[in-house]
């Protein structure tokens, strides 16, 4: 019965590794984690100009919300976001970006515009 178990124990073993190496990872790394709210538009349906001074106006993530529901936007709450799993050129963006407020527009195909909301840091 014993031999039965070992191989089973060490197959646990290898499928916690990398979860506990990205645990030790985040909980010694400087960078934070993030709570985001993502608003998402498509560029034909509202003018960049008009999103961006819409999403100017955001003072907090339920500011957020209730923009992205008006504006019949797609609307996702992003917790726990570690700085490592963001794209590197929206580090410098969301690091100095105060809480409740948006993002300039981001887009990467123009098709779609975005505004990311950090609602808190940990």
């Amino acid at each position: 019965m014993l031999h039965r178990l070992i191989p089973t124990a060490a197959m646990l073993a290898a499928a916690f590794a990398p979860v506990a190496a990205l645990a030790e990872q985040e909980s010694t790394s400087s960078l934070p984690n993030y709570n985001l709210v993502q608003l998402s538009v498509a560029a034909s349906a509202v003018p960049i100009e008009e999103f961006q001074a819409r999403t100017m106006e955001i003072n907090t993530c339920g500011d957020a919300v209730k923009l992205g529901k008006a504006m019949d936007a797609k609307v996702e709450r992003k917790r726990f976001v570690h700085a490592t799993e963001l794209p590197p050129q929206l580090r410098p963006v969301l690091k100095d970006l105060p809480n409740g407020m948006a993002s300039p527009v981001l887009s990467e195909d123009g098709a779609t515009l975005h505004v990311l909301v950090v609602c808190s840091r940990a």
